[in-house]
Parts: structure tokens; sequence; C-alpha cells
């Protein structure tokens, strides 16, 4: 029931609220009453939505990761190219989308995951299952790069999508380490260019490199 509620007391404008809390601060480092303040409601009407800090951590990924996913299909379908060359050209917007963001940088799901290790087992299981999500999205891609003959086939698709997202994780931590975005860009173009597309045999590019270096 929302009767009578202010509309900034909704639950989607909490979860919201909750995007930009924890990319500002991280979970551990926001607390119940920042949350409270931020969001301007009473504990007793945070806790008519969710039953704890955590329940509320839990929710707030869900709807960012709904979000994104239903952002990134919009994003793609404007796109131009087969499969994997759009695949290239969002996530090439995407990091250029990071440039114009001061506080926010950055996949709240892979921020999260550097905090887990003092996390409850709820909470652990609930950035794991976000995160399998987005494998899972990324090997149904992969699979239809497969098919259409732009990425390598001597390796699983699944292996393949796990990779480019611990790729992409540890780009994110060298980018806030280094504060810039090349780490990203490097990481992009190493896959798309020379890891993903299917391989020429080993000892071509064994001979190439050693013409190089002639």
């Amino acid at each position: 029931m929302t009767k009578g509620r202010p509309l900034t007391h909704s639950r989607e404008k909490l979860l919201e609220k909750g995007i930009e809390l924890f990319h500002q601060h991280g979970y551990h480092g926001t607390g119940l009453n920042t949350i409270l303040d931020a969001c301007q409601v009473s504990k007793g009407s945070f806790y008519n939505f969710f039953d704890s800090k955590e329940a509320y951590a839990i929710a707030v990924i869900e709807f960012y990761q709904a979000l994104e996913i239903d952002r990134w299909n919009q994003e793609f379908s404007l796109l131009e190219g087969n499969h994997f060359v759009k695949l290239g050209k969002a996530l090439a917007q995407m990091i250029e989308e990071l440039d114009s963001c001061n506080e926010n940088v950055g996949c709240l799901i892979a921020n999260l995951s550097g905090e887990i290790g003092n996390a409850s087992p709820e909470l652990r299981q609930a950035i794991k299952q976000a995160t399998q999500r987005v494998i899972r999205l990324i090997t149904e891609d992969f699979l239809i790069c497969q098919q259409e003959g732009s990425v390598r086939t001597d390796l699983p698709a699944n292996t393949l999508a796990q990779m480019l997202w611990d790729c992409w994780q540890g780009a994110l931590l060298r980018m806030k380490v280094e504060d810039s975005r090349a780490p990203l860009r490097q990481t992009i173009t190493l896959l798309w260019e020379h890891i993903l597309p299917p391989q020429t045999s080993p000892q071509s590019e064994f001979a190439l490199i050693k013409d190089k270096q002639a």
C-alpha cells in the first residue's frame, strides 16, 4: 500500500538511493542511519519495506542488475555490425560513460564483490548469483558470436565469458588505483583484437612475433 505515502518513500525510490549510496561508500561504509537520512525516511518506514540493512542491500543488487540489463539491451539494439562487433562497441560505450562519472564509478556488483569477505552468507550468495547471471548472459552472446564465426571455438563459450568477467573486474580495480580508464580500454582491445577472435595456428603467430623482433 502506498496511499498517503510520499513518492520519495516508495520502495523503488529507496532502492535507487541505495545504488547511489553503495556506489559512493560501499556496503560496510554505508550505515543504516546514512540510508535513513539520505532516503529521508524513519526507521519504521524503512522496516516496512526491508527486514534489515542486509535485506536492503540484496534488494538493491537485484534492482540494480535488472536496470543495467534493460539499459544494456536497449543500447545494444541500436548498434550496428555483427554480434561480436556490437558487443565491443557496447563495452567501449560503457567505458566512455564511466569517463563522465565522478563518484558512481564502475559496476556495483563488481565493487561489492571486493567487500564480501566480511559479509553474511546471504549477501555473498546474492552477489554470487548476480555474477553468475552476468556470466550466463555473456555466454549466450559468445555462443551467437561462435555461430557467426567471429569468436574462437576451441574454448567453450562459458570459459570465454568467465575470462571476460574476470578481466573486466581486474581492469576496474586498476582503473581506481591509477585513476584512469586506460586499463579497461587496453583490456577490451586485447580481448577483441587478439584473444577472442578465431586464432591462427601457433606456428604462424610465433613466426610473426619473431619477424617483428628481427
